[in-house]
């Protein structure tokens, strides 16, 4: 048998330029005697500027989906922090009032792959609910007067539990193209931050995300061992059927769910003969039984495949 180990980790962040940086205002409003929900580290009595080590899950800064761990806060309400100590800042955010304004400066996602890295882009649309006054997720990048600190509007991170987590698809890497039918391309990170605010409670984004290139799954013959690695409890988006194989009945890929873990690994299609999931034969298998096996994968799911090209299953 021929072994792919595929690890599909969602969200692999690319190659970056050094030392270019964007900068975002943040705007948070807290109530009386609460705390903003975020850990500052650095000052000028420690080591580095001051920025985020921490966001409280739950907490108003986590819930805002404008900041980042590892952000750099450069001011808070227009004090500027270069010459602050660390009590000094900690103290600041304690007492700051209501209304706080951030300046945040934040490494700038990569740029969009090219036709060597080994992906191919694909586009899809999601519908995704506002909870509050976010969508679920942390987007930075855009255009920028300065050609080098331009960028395509990236998805740097999903709030776990947020509607966009929920719906699914979304993933850290995957670029904002168009909102509500709003195109994006040369829209700077402000200006589809407010598009993204002045959206109702219900928006429909399109989104590109990369897909794997995988020449050596479709080139081999025979039995193929592919490993997938997961995050825990998502779903590797396949829908089975049944087909007929050398006069058996066989279990076989049926649909693929666009931006989902299988999809975006690329060496998996439709009509591709399941022969086993994590170890599992699934010779005397039900679809319901197969299925159930699929749900119950480990993080790093195995499939024993036959690829469609070479089991040469007749059309249903």
């Amino acid at each position: 048998m021929f072994s792919v180990s595929l690890k599909c980790r969602l969200g692999v962040i690319r190659r970056r330029i050094k030392d270019l940086r964007g900068v975002t205002i943040v705007e948070l409003i807290k109530k009386e005697g609460s705390t903003l929900g975020l850990t500052i580290s650095g000052g000028t009595d420690k080591d580095g500027k001051p920025r985020v080590s921490n966001l409280r899950p739950g907490g108003l800064a986590a819930r805002s989906d404008q900041l980042n761990v590892g952000d750099y806060i450069k001011s808070v309400n227009g004090i500027n922090l270069t010459k602050l100590r660390h009590e000094e800042i900690i103290s600041l955010l304690k007492n700051v009032g209501e209304r706080v304004v951030l300046e945040v400066e934040y490494e700038l996602p990569p740029s969009a792959p090219d036709s060597t890295s080994g992906v191919i882009s694909k586009t899809m649309e999601i519908c995704l609910h506002k909870e509050g006054t976010s969508f679920g997720f942390v987007m930075r990048g855009g255009s920028h007067e300065d050609w080098n600190k331009s960028r395509p509007l990236v998805v740097t991170y999903v709030r776990p539990g947020g509607p966009a987590d929920r719906e699914g698809s979304l993933k850290p890497g995957d670029r904002l193209m168009c909102v509500d039918g709003v195109p994006l391309h040369s829209a700077n990170h402000r200006d589809a931050l407010a598009v993204l605010n002045q959206c109702g409670q219900e928006a429909l984004l399109q989104i590109e995300y990369d897909v794997s290139i995988m020449d050596t799954v479709t080139n081999v013959s025979g039995p193929l061992l592919v490993e997938i690695a997961k995050s825990p409890g998502a779903a590797l988006g396949i829908t089975l059927t049944t087909a007929t194989h050398r006069n058996k009945q066989v279990i076989v890929i049926d649909r693929i769910k666009a931006a989902s873990v299988v999809d975006r690994c690329g060496a998996l299609h439709t009509g591709d003969h399941i022969l086993s999931i994590d170890g599992t034969s699934t010779e005397h298998c039900s679809v319901l039984e197969a299925t159930q096996l699929l749900a119950s994968t480990s993080d790093q799911a195995k499939l024993e495949i036959l690829s469609a090209h070479h089991s040469r299953l007749p059309n249903k």
